[in-house]
């Protein structure tokens, strides 16, 4: 993707200097807690600190899924994204991707590996045909691929799943590491091949060997992601589809305003890779659709119907032929027997069949357009009696155990991680608490019990998931979670700390004092701890001991920058004078924008408002001769 690529290329070039002193650099340390994250923050610029760890590919490969397993850095990838690339503002798109990928999510067969972060997504202000998925499994679609797919949630739901699977499989965190290990010159190929070479690196630039190497992991993504789609409710149709969109806009670029059309540099081989896609769908169906020369249908090679093209705007009968023909996969996959179809009398004296389910609208459409009605029946009809003979339902279904034993393969491993990744998803719990993403706190805590529960602090898991309830607004469970881990242990700063926000959220102050001063008790140098204590005081009113803590606070964390001024005045006059001096000068320098940009506006009016020359252009040409 070429928006993936430029992002590496930034993040590469801010690595250099970290690897040429040789000297390894640890991960920027996560952001204090409850506190928020620079908006221009640039986390790609951290993530190739993390790149000094090694001189060789696995040494970035474990860096970058390190990295990528951080909900911090998937947050500031979040906010980096939206500097960057800007927030597109069509609450339409939103809604648009926000419905295909929460479906994706919650209904869509897949298991994250252990090394993983949940998906998060959000739909940028790039006019451009794409997505990616980065290696915090954050994905940003262009909204220029929402409007370029018309909003058709079942090809998006191909691309987005596709952008999925790169996540599942890890592929963002390899790609990284291998353009890390070729830009710093690590002989990659050889590592590969065995075949050193002095003029490797140069050769790793040439697109050619580029391509080579990124299409195995596309074709891997569009496998996943058709499947993944599939399983999620969407019409099979939709990824073809999507992929038959993609190469006439390739091949047709001033067919589309602007820059919605695609880069085939970004989408190689989108004939080929229709092609597959159309393959699996057809095996999804168990053998019975096809789709013949991109228009025709056919049930067991009998033609049905030909698809029409739908817009005026260019010749998109190769899309409506996959998405009626998904139509009929769907069917075809969920019902072992014809009688599932409901064949029945219909109005006006046609045939009925199915359900409402908008997957069929295509397929519907179409065979009413053809009055196709009895044709389908008579064709869907000859299909089941031919499974006893073919196996093809059997295949079908042996081929989609195969798929399920996979996510089991991978559910079993994960539960039996080692305490270093159980452990970093009950970090990454604590974190989106501190992001403001309860719901992903609760996601990785239910991960983090289903692992081998030795390997984690199981009342720190409560605790954590108890504030996370309280950010919903669940009380009662956040209670019960928090009074859990206390019991389980008692001794552990931590969950104190922990049933003390939920206590001050509930708006009960003293009990979440005495929360604290326990918090407190049981570790001096909780920074938090201070933190909070000194915040409810003051919130109280008790000035002296608020004082004393964020005193306490800013001796554990000197560069602390959210000390209230009257208090940070008393226990740092100089820093306080300091800060004021900046301050100002940041006031004058916005006032001064705020003149100077005041005086280009009135400039701009008056030029506006200017009386015009009424002198013609054949005087004006004269007095010039003259």
């Amino acid at each position: 993707m070429k928006l993936l690529r430029s992002w590496k290329r930034r993040l590469l070039a801010a690595g250099l200097s970290a690897l040429a002193i040789c000297a390894p650099v640890v991960p920027a340390a996560p952001l204090p807690a409850r506190a928020e994250a620079a908006s221009s923050a640039d986390v790609f610029a951290a993530l190739a600190g993390v790149l000094g760890t090694a001189g060789m590919y696995s040494g970035y490969l474990a860096a970058i899924l390190d990295a990528g397993n951080n909900a911090y850095y998937q947050e500031q990838t979040r906010l980096y994204d939206a500097y960057e690339n800007g927030v597109d503002r069509n609450p339409r798109n939103h809604q648009i991707v926000d419905e295909v990928m929460s479906g994706l999510v919650e209904r869509g067969t897949y298991v994250l590996d252990i090394r993983s972060l949940p998906f998060r997504w959000n739909v940028n202000d790039s006019e451009e045909f794409n997505a990616a998925c980065f290696p915090t499994n954050y994905i940003t679609v262009n909204r220029g691929l929402v409007i370029g797919l018309n909003g058709n949630v079942d090809e998006i739901a191909g691309v987005l799943a596709h952008e999925m699977t790169h996540g599942i499989k890890l592929h963002a965190a390899y790609n990284y590491a291998r353009a890390a290990a070729q830009a710093f010159g690590i002989n990659f190929l050889g590592m590969v091949t065995g075949a050193v070479r002095p003029d490797v690196v140069g050769v790793l630039a040439d697109y050619s060997v580029a391509k080579n190497v990124i299409l195995p992991a596309e074709y891997e993504a569009d496998e996943g992601g058709f499947y993944l789609a599939a399983s999620a409710g969407f019409n099979p149709g939709g990824p073809a589809a999507a992929m038959a969109r993609m190469d006439y806009m390739t091949k047709h670029p001033d067919t589309f305003d602007r820059s919605y059309g695609a880069d085939p540099y970004d989408h190689p081989d989108t004939d080929r890779r229709e092609a597959k896609l159309a393959a699996m769908m057809s095996a999804y169906s168990a053998g019975h659709v096809t789709v013949k020369d991109r228009k025709d249908i056919l049930i067991d090679g009998q033609p049905l119907l030909s698809a029409m093209y739908s817009t005026d705007v260019y010749d998109d009968t190769p899309e409506q032929a996959y998405l009626i023909a998904g139509g009929l996969t769907r069917a075809f996959h969920e019902f072992a027997t014809v009688e599932e179809w409901n064949f029945r009398p219909g109005e006006n004296g046609r045939i009925a069949y199915l359900d409402d389910n908008r997957v069929y609208a295509y397929l519907k459409a179409a065979v009413e357009k053809n009055h196709a009605e009895a044709e389908l029946e008579r064709l869907v009809r000859a299909a089941y009696a031919a499974e006893s003979t073919t196996g093809a339902r059997e295949t079908m279904r042996a081929e989609e155990q195969e798929r399920l034993a996979y996510w089991q393969e991978r559910t079993a491993k994960n539960v039996a991680a080692d305490k270093k990744l159980v452990e970093r998803l009950y970090k990454n719990a604590d974190a989106y608490n501190d992001i403001n993403e309860p719901e992903l706190s609760i996601e990785e805590g239910a991960r983090t019990f289903g692992c081998n529960n030795a390997n984690v602090k199981l009342a720190g898991v409560y605790a954590v998931r108890g504030r996370a309830k309280a950010l919903t607004g669940d009380f009662a469970g956040a209670t019960a979670d928090c009074d859990h881990a206390v019991s389980l242990d008692p001794n552990d700063a931590y969950v104190y700390l922990n049933r003390a926000e939920v206590r001050r959220a509930q708006g009960l102050p003293e009990a979440a004092l005495e929360d604290i001063t326990k918090s407190i008790a049981l570790d001096p140098k909780a920074i938090a701890a201070h933190k909070m204590a000194a915040d409810v005081e003051d919130e109280l009113g008790n000035d002296a001991a608020a004082l004393r803590h964020y005193a306490d606070y800013y001796k554990l964390l000197p560069d602390a920058t959210d000390i209230p001024d009257e208090y940070y005045r008393r226990i740092n006059p100089k820093g306080w004078e300091r800060m004021e001096k900046e301050r100002e000068k940041q006031r004058q320098e916005e006032a001064k924008a705020r003149e100077e940009k005041k005086a280009e506006t009135e400039k701009a009016e008056a030029d506006k408002n200017a009386p015009k020359d009424e002198t013609s252009k054949p005087e004006a040409a004269a007095k010039s001769a003259a």
